[in-house]
């Protein structure tokens, strides 16, 4: 279980190799003619600078936004929270309005039970002190029967009067403790009112901070679709000037084979065969290291594409004799069946020796990703960046990390 978990690890990190190199091709980054190829890792990066740039430039703004939605889903809270809190102070308020009222009603009661028993102990005592000049108390002793009769109508006046007495002091004490209710409930509707305006300020400020952030959230927006605009814009015009360069040297390698068939046609004809052909080295596949030959393209097929299908399968099995890029071929097949997605057949010549004379021969240094590269008894499609891609051994599987010249090489040719 062990080994299978290292041996898949493998295998993915050849598949993001490359893909890494796919992409490196597909732009038509290509490593220059010469003995020490540059690192694809390179090619890439410098590729692809400013994309990543762009990409870190939005992921930062997308950040910010991020952070202000989840301030303002804060400050949404606490606004909330603010509008229970004032929702309670205007109940807090009405409930002490009416309680103020009650006090009031209640002050006017006390008021006029006050008033009128006031009237009736004023009418009792004029009654008892100044309708009978002042002899009321002799006129009870010669109307008494007795003395303790006479005792008994003077302690009833006295109870009398001290009843009313008691009547006007407790209607009086009533009257000044509602009215102190009614101060302190005026106070404590002062101060509820002032919380209240506390808690209106606080919420307007709430919810100018939250426009001012939900302002700053859509600004953010706006530089991210001018950053994602502008990262388009930048990745449309690099490619605009790799297929503007691709045609140009096209159009240079055209004209210099068009200038080779020319100077060709001076010559015998057995040298315009040699030359063309590079001699007849193990099969007749050409002089790999013949300076001039770079024909043109014979299909619409781009290199690039050939190896970014090609590069799907690195890490399947080598097979001997085999035809299936997912179940296993070996090196001749694997070419084979790559073109023939294409498009391309090269079922006639399914060894490595035949496959020596597919095509036109290249020399090395005019070699392009797609091209077939030939060894004594083996076959690769040359990737770029100074690698092939191919059907390596059976211990290997397919792979993509072997140079181009690792070994002798008797052709190069190109089918596309």
């Amino acid at each position: 279980m062990r080994q299978s978990f290292f041996k898949n690890m493998k295998r993915r990190g050849k598949v993001l190799t490359a893909m890494v190199l796919t992409t490196v091709t597909a732009l038509g980054i290509f490593t220059p003619t010469g003995n020490v190829p540059v690192s694809p890792l390179q090619q890439a990066k410098g590729a692809y600078e400013p994309v990543v740039a762009h990409a870190t430039s939005i992921k930062a703004l997308q950040r910010q936004k991020k952070k202000k939605q989840t301030e303002v889903a804060k400050l949404q809270t606490k606004l909330v929270d603010l509008m229970t809190q004032i929702q309670g102070l205007e109940s807090d308020i009405a409930s002490n309005e009416a309680d103020i009222e009650d006090t009031k009603e209640s002050l006017e009661e006390a008021k006029k039970a006050e008033r009128k028993q006031y009237k009736a102990t004023k009418a009792r005592i004029r009654y008892f002190y100044e309708n009978d000049n002042n002899n009321s108390v002799l006129t009870i002793l010669l109307e008494s029967g007795s003395i303790t009769d006479f005792i008994n109508r003077v302690a009833y006046m006295n109870a009398v009067y001290q009843y009313d007495r008691q009547l006007l002091d407790s209607y009086e004490a009533t009257k000044v403790e509602i009215k102190g209710m009614k101060a302190d409930l005026e106070h404590r509707q002062v101060e509820l009112k002032k919380e209240r305006r506390t808690l209106a300020a606080k919420k307007g400020n709430l919810k100018s901070l939250i426009q001012s952030k939900k302002g700053q959230i859509a600004n953010l927006e706006g530089q991210v679709r001018k950053a994602r605009l502008e990262a388009r814009r930048k990745a449309a015009a690099e490619a605009a000037r790799l297929e503007a360069e691709r045609r140009r040297r096209n159009e240079e390698a055209a004209r210099a084979a068009e200038r080779r068939r020319n100077r060709n046609r001076g010559n015998s004809n057995g040298n315009s065969n040699g030359n063309s052909n590079g001699g007849s080295d193990n099969g007749g596949g050409g002089n790999p290291y013949q300076q001039d030959a770079d024909p043109s393209p014979s299909t619409d097929v781009s290199g690039g594409a050939v190896v970014a299908y090609a590069r799907q399968f690195v890490g399947n099995r080598y097979v001997w004799g085999g035809n299936s890029l997912t179940n296993g071929c070996d090196c001749s097949g694997f070419v084979v069946q790559v073109y023939r997605h294409f498009g391309i057949d090269l079922s006639g010549s399914r060894n490595s020796a035949a496959l020596r004379s597919v095509g036109s021969a290249v020399s090395a240094n005019n070699i392009q990703p797609g091209d077939i590269v030939c060894y004594q008894g083996h076959v690769a499609i040359y990737a770029g960046g100074g690698i092939i891609v191919e059907a390596q051994s059976s211990r290997a599987g397919i792979t993509c990390n072997r140079t181009w010249n690792h070994g002798q090489v008797l052709a190069i040719r190109r089918v596309i």
